[in-house]
């Protein structure tokens, strides 16, 4: 097995995120440290150690969601901010964000010891649907509508972005916007691209599931089904 694999599969992070701690030299294996995610190792044999703390495959992980509040940064730990969204889950859960959201974005979002979905989730390459509500402060220039499922190729940095926007109310000022790319701030980026500005923005689905019916800063164990929802989107059913 590939050593950032065997990592993620401990429920250590992300795949991605364990690549960075193998680059860094914190991961050891029989006692040598590596500084190659592609190594391959015996996963029944080696001893695998992550800053010096031994690490284990794991056959049950733990999946929660959580309708974020404003005023909370996605990160296990910031020495910047005070609040992350951490601080809302007891500490005996060992999980990590699933992605991001901005520290004023509201909505669901998912954490989870399952290193594997959690790459697959958030990689661009799965394209994994997100929903969002965004509230602005007036109407969109030009063709939004029109030309978004096209594509739209954004001033700040040339990304081409492609989606869905729906009006929801006839001043032009509340929308729904379907997302795959999940490129960092996108949906506040598309709106400035046509001359307005996001003053609130809510993620109503990730990968189809909801967290809707909880208040803010609530969570709850996904449910099987929600389980096998996230698991099917990402390919791994």
């Amino acid at each position: 097995m590939r050593l950032n694999k065997y990592l993620s599969h401990s429920g250590v992070d992300s795949r991605r995120k364990c690549d960075e701690l193998i680059f860094a030299g914190r991961v050891q294996v029989n006692g040598e440290t590596m500084t190659s995610p592609g190594t391959q190792i015996d996963e029944e044999k080696a001893e695998v150690r992550v800053d010096g703390e031994i690490v284990r495959l794991r056959s049950n992980f733990t999946y929660i969601k959580m309708n974020k509040p404003q005023g909370y940064i996605t990160s296990r730990k910031d020495p910047y901010h005070s609040q992350t969204v951490m601080d809302l889950l007891p500490g005996v859960l060992d999980v990590v964000p699933v992605g991001r959201l901005d520290k004023d974005t509201t909505g669901i979002l998912i954490f989870t010891d399952d290193g594997d979905l959690n790459f697959r989730l958030t990689h661009p390459k799965h394209g994994v649907e997100k929903e969002y509500e965004a509230l602005l402060r007036q109407a969109p220039g030009g063709s939004l509508e029109k030309e978004l499922p096209a594509g739209i190729r954004l001033e700040d940095n040339g990304d081409l972005v492609k989606g869905i926007a729906e009006a929801l109310n006839a001043k032009r000022t509340h929308y729904r916007i379907v997302l795959r790319e999940g490129k960092k701030r996108e949906v506040k980026r598309i709106f400035r691209h046509y001359g307005t500005r996001v003053y609130r923005l809510h993620r109503n689905a990730f990968a189809g599931v909801s967290a809707n019916e909880l208040k803010p800063g609530k969570w709850k164990k996904m449910t099987p089904e929600e389980i096998r929802q996230l698991k099917k989107t990402a390919g791994l059913d």
